[in-house]
């Protein structure tokens, strides 16, 4: 009888030490896992963007056929729809003129009578 109870202490002692094993097999997984979807998310900023010369611009009610307040490009007279301008160039009346940088969405806007445009996020922008 005494022999049985060892064995089965034993046993038991066995099993929990496979279920202990196996939960820090399990829980270096999951801290290895997590290490590399974090790596992977790390944002990054184009290192190749250039600075351009432009003017923000307010084109007018866009509830009345006008623009709103878009930037001009000042070499190419292109007209951008910014989608993160600051609330200092949201005035109304507005034109002046700032240095930008900017990366392309892929978006297109349509701002008035047959008038398309590019989206563009604003990486920096400064008043000159």
């Amino acid at each position: 009888m005494q022999r049985l109870t060892i064995l089965l202490c034993h046993y038991r002692l066995n099993v929990v030490y496979q279920q202990h094993s196996s939960m820090k097999k399990l829980s270096g997984l999951l801290i290895i896992l997590l290490v590399v979807v974090f790596a992977g998310c790390q944002k990054s900023t184009p290192t190749n963007l250039s600075e351009t010369n432009a003017h923000v611009v307010d084109g007018g009610d866009p509830q009345v056929d006008g623009l709103g307040i878009v930037i001009s490009i000042d070499n190419t007279h292109e007209i951008v729809a910014p989608i993160n301008l600051p609330a200092e160039f949201q005035q109304k009346g507005i034109n002046a003129p700032v240095a930008i940088k900017i990366v392309n969405t892929g978006k297109m806007t349509h701002l008035n009578f047959g008038t398309n445009c590019r989206v563009v996020y604003l990486v920096s922008i400064r008043k000159l």
